[in-house]
């Protein structure tokens, strides 16, 4: 689910779009200021042009015509203006008052009027500049402080000629545009803001979404990946992001990995450095018997502590017992030892199974009189399989002399065989008591007995089961134990053929 960015997502697309829109304002109320002032001077200098053509036209009127009259009446009623007209002595040969008709314009044929009925304007400013010509000015009337453009020429009459166009009216035009405008540029504002908003937003979405996914990042979540953003530097941008995104996923794996394998290896050496110390324990224990039974009966033949040849005979035979199960213990720990350092070249070869069993027992027979221990072999032979033929031996031997140990009851040891694929599974079962379920786990520990009435009596160390863990590691193969009704069942593999090592 997508992450919401909060105030952080308004702010950097308000942001954005303020400072877009902001610039868009400035410029358009720069130019509705300055437009007030350039519209009136292109205005004014319209104006120019338009009293100037007004004045030409003027000009070409003939004054002896009949229509002479009504066409500068004309002119001023078509164009919007006033003129007048004196003569060299500046007596006033003409008004224009732009009147309804041509009868409401004055015209003085003789000097019975002076320019003292029609009072002269006064030179005036304008709040706009405009360019300035020497017969085109500004002037005012001072009874009503009424601006007007005033245009001067020269008649081919002689007269001189003053056209009048109030400047009022071009600042009403100039009004209007700039109002028009403002309108106009008030709905631009709007509808180009809609426009940014919608492509900022566009602009801002994955940098948002960029931003959400760095966060998760930053927490250690590297699920979420940045989309397709183009070709662009944006695209790019979040192309880079998902790289590293998954560079670091993996080098954090890989370091979580090498962090659990370091745990590992130290609770492993913490378990070889205890393990270590047991087994000088349990050596030194197993040793220390012998070698102080030895040591007495030994001193006490120095001593002469008997002449009697059977006693002499009696202590010989112990120190030779003592001796013999130290050489049993010295064998099976160097036997584990090999194992366990894989010291040895691993090459298995085929062999006969069945016969192999076959001879154990047979070997084996004169313990199974003793014990009154009844020995059923249902493993066939011939009984191909794949592996080292003397540990595989030595693994069997070990689990049958541990059958008989434990063998009670009716007393019947009983081997088994069954396919599991790849391997030849082999059982071997003794009637008897169950072993404890909290002593199971432990039986294939060095000098583990779980039953602890059995012992040096029988020449047992506690090592058989764990030689047979070493051989059964060494072929990659499984081995366990588990309880059954009257007894307990231990199992082994032995694979069939070469391939199984080749896929292993």
């Amino acid at each position: 689910m997508k992450k919401s960015s909060g105030t952080k997502f308004h702010r950097i697309r308000i942001k954005l779009f303020a400072a877009i829109l902001a610039v868009m304002i400035l410029f358009m109320a720069l130019v509705t200021v300055f437009s007030s002032p350039l519209l009136f001077r292109v205005f004014a200098s319209r104006t120019y042009r338009q009293l100037s053509s007004v004045g030409e036209r003027i000009n070409s009127c003939f004054p002896g015509s009949v229509t002479y009259y009504f066409d500068l009446y004309s002119i001023a009623i078509n164009n919007n203006v006033s003129f007048e007209m004196t003569d060299a002595d500046g007596i006033l040969t003409y008004v224009s008052d732009n009147g309804s008709s041509p009868e409401s314009s004055s015209h003085f044929p003789s000097s019975t009027r002076s320019t003292g009925d029609y009072p002269s304007m006064v030179n005036a400013k304008s709040k706009y500049s405009f360019r300035k010509y020497d017969n085109f000015e500004i002037k005012s009337k001072p009874a009503t402080n009424a601006a007007y453009f005033v245009y001067s020429s020269v008649l081919d009459t002689g007269e001189l000629l003053h056209i009048y166009y109030p400047v009022a009216d071009i600042e009403s035009i100039v009004s209007s545009a700039v109002n028009v405008y403002l309108w106009m540029t008030f709905a631009l504002v709007l509808a180009v803001s809609v426009i940014i908003f919608i492509i900022v937003t566009r602009f801002t979405d994955p940098l948002v979404e960029m931003n959400d996914i760095t966060k998760d990042m930053a927490a250690l979540n590297f699920e979420r990946k940045c989309g397709d953003y183009g070709k662009d530097e944006i695209g790019e941008l979040g192309r880079n992001i998902n790289t590293l995104s998954t560079a670091l996923d993996a080098t954090l794996i890989d370091l979580k990995d090498k962090n659990e394998q370091l745990e590992k290896d130290i609770e492993r050496r913490h378990a070889l450095d205890n393990a270590r110390k047991s087994f000088i324990s349990n050596v030194s224990h197993e040793l220390k018997t012998p070698i102080a039974i030895i040591s007495g009966y030994a001193e006490g033949l120095c001593e002469g502590i008997s002449d009697d040849p059977e006693v002499i005979r009696e202590y010989c035979q112990i120190i030779n017992d003592e001796s013999q199960k130290m050489n049993s213990l010295v064998v099976e720990l160097l036997e584990l030892s090999k194992l366990e350092s894989k010291s040895q070249p691993f090459n298995p070869v085929e062999f006969d199974l069945g016969q192999k069993i076959a001879s154990v027992l047979s070997h084996l027979s004169l313990q199974f009189e003793q014990n009154g221990i009844t020995v059923v072999n249902n493993v066939p032979s011939p009984l191909m399989c794949y592996a080292q033929e003397e540990k595989i031996e030595i693994a069997v031997r070990n689990y049958v002399t541990n059958a008989v140990s434990h063998c009670s009851g009716e007393k019947r040891i009983e081997l088994n065989c069954a396919d599991r694929g790849e391997c030849v599974e082999i059982s071997v079962f003794n009637t008897g008591e169950n072993i404890a379920d909290a002593d199971l786990p432990e039986l294939w520990d060095s000098f583990y007995r779980a039953d602890k009435a059995h012992g040096r009596s029988e020449n047992r160390f506690g090592l058989g089961l764990s030689i047979v863990k070493s051989i059964m590691v060494n072929h990659n193969c499984k081995y366990g134990v588990k309880n059954v009704e009257n007894g307990v069942v231990f199992t082994l593999e032995v694979p069939k053929d070469s391939s199984y090592y080749a896929e292993k």
